[in-house]
């Protein structure tokens, strides 16, 4: 089953998304929400930006500092059990590496690759999650 919630413990708990909202997780580069460009790096990106959405609308946007990104091992297990534990259903990157993606697969969330640099905002409407 991989690393326990000793990865969890690391990262800050989120409230669940609204019902009816969609929540994203963005790799991104700062902490600048909407704004902030898209990461080359998904598991290891400096910030995880948490996007939560309803009807094409944004509704609520938090950038959180990735304190997993330095971790030697296991860093995609971990972001991944993390993406799970706060109600994320999707997530946005340019790539994932072989873990986070086998995480993700298995709790049947979807994944939507799009260009690096990008902001944020240009990313969800690229996927047509935003109008």
């Amino acid at each position: 089953m991989g690393p326990s919630p000793q990865w969890i413990g690391q990262m800050p708990e989120l409230p669940p998304p609204q019902s009816g909202s969609l929540r994203v997780v963005v790799s991104t580069d700062n902490d600048k929400g909407l704004e902030a460009p898209v990461s080359f790096r998904f598991a290891r990106a400096p910030y995880l930006t948490v996007v939560d959405i309803d009807n094409g609308k944004v509704v609520n946007v938090q950038s959180i500092s990735n304190s997993l990104a330095s971790g030697m091992r296991g860093v995609g297990v971990g972001v991944g059990q993390w993406i799970i534990s706060i109600g994320a259903k999707a997530v946005v990157a340019p790539h994932l590496g072989p873990n986070i993606q086998m995480v993700l697969k298995q709790a049947n969330i979807i994944t939507y690759i799009v260009p690096y640099g990008i902001k944020v905002i240009d990313a969800l409407k690229r996927v047509g999650l935003v109008s």
